[in-house]
């Protein structure tokens, strides 16, 4: 019954598209340069609002801006879950002090959940970080039905050019750095002359899971050469932890990235960047193109990494460059090339392996060829459709056969008016692991190791929505995704999920 009402809705929907796309037709390509709706995006994540947001305007007291979204999520499978997000943003921008300006930013969440304890079945720790966020909370409040979640993502001041030549940030900011760390400190830019930039920061980084114990403190700049298509960037940071030693980590970054515009027809550049974090050393150099008489798109990368950390390092750093103490040390690389055909339809094809000197079960070579057509407006005024494929073929590692995955899938929006849009989509990924142990080392001891002849697990994930701007400032948005995964089911755990989401979106 479950699936008979979802092919209903499927059903309904598809009358939608044909009874109110009545707009002008819609083209892949606008001169020389690929569109897609604003919506496109959703398909990776429901999160979003579409209305620009207008202001409030106080003259030289600055523009005030507020957003206000309340989203309910329900969550249907063994047990039936839901939850209450409230966020909220303010932005007082614009505030004339001298010859500068002063800005205050706020964004803040507030969560609410009818589960306060984490159940028996922990695979709800992969669906929705308030559950993790929950349980650290539990521990450091000392509270045992803990059933709310609070976060402050921004809350600062600006003080732009008030001190001539410097712009200062105070308080719980994002650093203009390679990854993009939060903390809780001070930001000082400094622009004194035209090809320089140079920031000096300090704080306490930011985590809502787990107490970090950790303090960075550093310097990066930028020089841009505009002339040339030049720009150089660099940072270095020094992230000191509680306990010392060894956990105390020097990260040091550079990059470079040069525009190689030869002609009016050819625009390309490339970019070289590489970093050394404690003792280990990473790299990435890659190269964008794009002929544009002939709608051609090329891309390729080399990137890898040699890790000698041995375990020791700060685990801020950890957490946002993808290093795991010593066991990753790896090459990789790839190439796409995107062909427009028409003004309606796009061609994709790309290729990507991966070569690792030390293998581990999440760590093994493989190589990949994926491939998308894009058709926009050609079936239908106002209607963009992906069809995608991507093959996965992954190296033997010790008792795990080598083994295949393949993912096909699609997605598509339907623009109805300019107040009014829709979205569906499916992917399915296939993995099949002949006579191998399945470790799970999140939810067995150790020394526990399930051993079947031909474990399939197959992931299923189904999703559809839409959005309606009901004024310039009120977007509502209503989603569903279903998800079905056979390795939760083989293990006796979850083997589907049904997902509903509504969203409200307040701007002023």
């Amino acid at each position: 019954m479950k699936w008979i009402s979802k092919y209903k809705r499927l059903s309904i929907l598809s009358a939608l598209f044909v009874l109110i796309s009545y707009s002008i037709p819609v083209y892949a390509y606008v001169g020389d340069a690929y569109v897609t709706p604003d919506s496109w995006s959703r398909h990776l994540s429901a999160y979003g609002v579409k209305s620009s947001i207008n202001g409030l305007d106080f003259g030289d007291s600055g523009t005030l801006k507020i957003g206000l979204t309340t989203r309910a999520q329900l969550r249907y499978a063994d047990e039936d879950d839901w939850s209450i997000y409230q966020y909220a943003k303010l932005r007082l921008g614009g505030s004339k002090v001298g010859d500068g300006v002063i800005n205050m930013n706020i964004n803040v969440r507030g969560a609410y959940d009818d589960m306060p304890v984490i159940g028996d079945n922990k695979y709800h720790q992969f669906y929705d970080g308030l559950y993790t966020a929950r349980k650290y909370n539990e521990f450091t409040r000392s509270s045992e039905n803990m059933d709310g979640d609070f976060r402050i993502y921004q809350a600062n001041i600006e003080l732009n050019k008030v001190i001539p030549l410097t712009d200062v940030s105070l308080g719980r900011i994002y650093l203009t750095a390679f990854n993009g760390y939060k903390i809780d400190g001070v930001n000082i830019k400094i622009d004194p002359v035209k090809y320089l930039n140079l920031n000096l920061y300090y704080g306490l980084p930011v985590s809502y899971y787990s107490n970090l114990k950790t303090q960075v403190a550093g310097v990066s700049f930028e020089i841009p050469v505009e002339q040339s298509g030049t720009k150089i960037r660099g940072e270095y940071s020094y992230f000191m932890h509680e306990d010392g030693g060894d956990l105390n980590t020097h990260v040091l970054h550079g990059r470079i990235d040069q525009s190689l515009n030869f002609t009016d027809i050819l625009n390309a550049s490339i970019y070289a960047e590489g970093a050394v974090i404690g003792k280990a050393m990473v790299y990435d150099i890659g190269l964008e193109a794009n002929i544009d008489k002939s709608k051609t798109g090329i891309s390729a990368y080399v990137m890898g990494q040699y890790d000698k950390n041995d375990g020791a390092i700060n685990p801020y750093v950890s957490m946002y460059e993808s290093l795991l103490s010593g066991e990753r040390e790896y090459v990789m690389g790839g190439v796409m090339i995107t062909q427009g055909i028409t003004d309606y339809l796009m061609l994709g094809v790309g290729y990507e392996g991966r070569f690792n000197f030390n293998e581990a079960y999440g760590d093994r070579d493989y190589h990949r060829v994926f491939g998308n057509i894009d058709l926009v407006g050609l079936i239908h005024r106002n209607n963009y459709l992906s069809l995608i494929v991507d093959y996965y073929k992954v190296a033997q590692y010790q008792r795990l056969d080598e083994n295949a995955q393949i993912m096909g899938g699609f997605r598509m929006t339907q623009v109805f008016t300019d107040k009014i849009e829709a979205w569906i989509g499916v992917n399915v990924q296939n993995y099949q692991y002949h006579r191998s142990p399945v470790k799970l080392y999140q939810w067995e001891t150790l020394g526990q190791i399930t051993n079947q002849n031909l474990l399939n697990e197959n992931t299923t994930v189904a999703y559809i929505g839409g959005m309606w701007q009901v004024t310039d400032w009120c977007v509502l948005q209503l989603d569903y995704t279903f998800e079905y995964a056979d390795l939760f089911k083989a293990q006796d755990m979850q083997p589907e999920s049904h997902t509903v989401e509504m969203w409200a979106n307040f701007l002023w």
